[in-house]
């Protein structure tokens, strides 16, 4: 009788947004344990990889800038009561 392993399929990151530049790419990515990770395509932010520190370069902090000013004025719908 043979027993077969089954390993887990390793998934993918969740993509959450991605913003272009003219000349760059930066993604917003939840991983598999939950967390928050910003990626982008420059040569400044590729040479981190090796540090521990959080990797960040200007094209995630203009990024986030411009997340943060799109979840700010998303329009939210209120149900009214109808009026008496």
């Amino acid at each position: 009788m043979a027993i077969r392993l089954r390993r887990r399929r390793e998934t993918q990151n969740e993509v959450l947004g991605t913003y272009s530049f003219p000349s760059r790419t930066v993604q917003v990515l939840r991983t598999q344990q939950d967390r928050i990770l910003w990626t982008c395509d420059c040569d400044k932010f590729r040479r981190q990889v090796s540090q521990r520190e959080p990797l960040w370069c200007k094209h995630i902090a203009k990024a986030a800038a411009r997340r943060s000013l799109e979840r700010l004025t998303r329009r939210v719908t209120v149900a009214r009561e109808p009026e008496r």
